[in-house]
């Protein structure tokens, strides 16, 4: 059962997201019509997919997420960082984010990820999460102040809300990339950790600096999470079935106004962070206590079951619609190629957003 649980969450994950895509496709027309409206568009659509997971996990694989701490508003543009476990930590960041976003407008709140630029090649995700206008980055940093900067800009002229997701490790916790954060500590003179990696300062303290110059940052939320049962190191843990039984978040807010406005105190900010994170999971893992705060948790559960409904049954109805209308594989294909040709040519949709944007601006 273990394995046929994993291999149809895999599959019923993967389907969703390739029919998602095929539900992205007709947006486009509006992306000319209205930069921020396709952006609302397309939000919506990527926030009610990550219900999704969250139904999927804790119905189908029986993993329940407990989140406490302190919730993250909709009225509010945060900068989300968080210790990176496994290759696996966004499954379970999603019901994260589905159970601590409080406010009106939770439908259409956008979270998105800063990732490696590798990811968006991946047919279906790296698409999707192109569209959704994700922020992927080269780990070149002349290239990437670039790339942060235009997407931090392009945010704020549009002038709505969103969470951004930096994973400040910049990889997993494995014995290797453990041996690597070692060795820099020593170099540094600095702790060695055992339960995280020394964070890497430069993207968070840029990003931070400029959306407060910009007032475009209202809060910084640090979320510390942890596997009490079993770890998910990689996605086959996964699809042979081995799920965790129990996943543990915390959130801890920190609004702009007690934040340090410069580089090297933002630097340091960020630094106390990861070593409060180091002795909150050493004492978890000594003595099972884990931070205090307030219990996280939606209580609709009409909307998880609306969406186990709707994109369970959203690959039935794509297909349909591919096999009997052929405007609609025209319409799927078409946006394919051009997805592909501005993924070679531009580094991706989200550049081509961002240069529409600049380009009706001029005109």
């Amino acid at each position: 059962m273990g394995l046929f649980h994993g291999f149809l969450y895999c599959f019923l994950w993967y389907s969703s997201i390739m029919a998602g895509y095929a539900m992205f496709c007709p947006l486009l027309p509006l992306l000319f019509i209205s930069n921020k409206f396709y952006r609302t568009c397309t939000d919506a659509l990527f926030t009610f997919w990550q219900f999704y997971p969250t139904v999927l996990l804790e119905l189908l694989c029986g993993c329940e997420i407990q989140v406490s701490g302190d919730a993250i508003q909709t009225d509010e543009t945060s900068l989300i960082v968080m210790n990176h476990r496994t290759r696996t930590d966004w499954n379970f960041l999603w019901p994260t984010m589905y159970h601590s976003i409080s406010g009106s407008g939770k439908f259409k709140f956008a979270t998105k990820f800063v990732l490696k630029d590798v990811i968006r090649h991946i047919p279906g995700p790296g698409w999707v999460m192109q569209l959704a206008c994700f922020v992927y980055i080269k780990r070149c940093w002349g290239l990437d102040k670039l790339t942060l900067g235009k997407a931090i800009d392009y945010f704020s002229e549009l002038g709505y809300k969103y969470s951004l997701l930096v994973f400040p490790e910049g990889t997993d916790f494995t014995d290797s990339t453990k041996a690597k954060s070692d060795n820099f500590a020593r170099k540094n003179g600095l702790e060695s950790y055992d339960f995280v990696l020394h964070p890497r300062t430069t993207g968070f303290v840029f990003l931070a600096k400029k959306m407060l110059e910009k007032k475009a940052l209202d809060a910084v939320y640090d979320v510390t999470l942890v596997y009490p049962d079993l770890v998910p190191q990689n996605e086959a843990i996964l699809l042979k079935g081995n799920f965790p039984k129990l996943v543990k978040v915390h959130l801890a807010r920190y609004p702009s106004a007690v934040l340090p406005k410069t580089e090297a105190g933002l630097c340091d900010f960020l630094q106390k962070r990861w070593l409060d994170k180091e002795r909150t999971l050493r004492e978890y893992h000594s003595t099972t206590q884990f931070l205090h705060g307030r219990i996280l948790k939606s209580e609709n559960r009409w909307e998880l079951l609306l969406a186990l409904f709707f994109w369970t049954l959203l690959p039935f109805f794509v297909t349909y619609l591919l096999c009997v209308y052929w405007w609609y594989r025209f319409v799927i294909l078409g946006h394919t190629v051009f997805l592909i040709i501005v993924n070679v040519t531009m580094g991706g949709f989200q550049n081509f957003e961002i240069w529409w944007y600049h380009l009706r601006r001029k005109n």
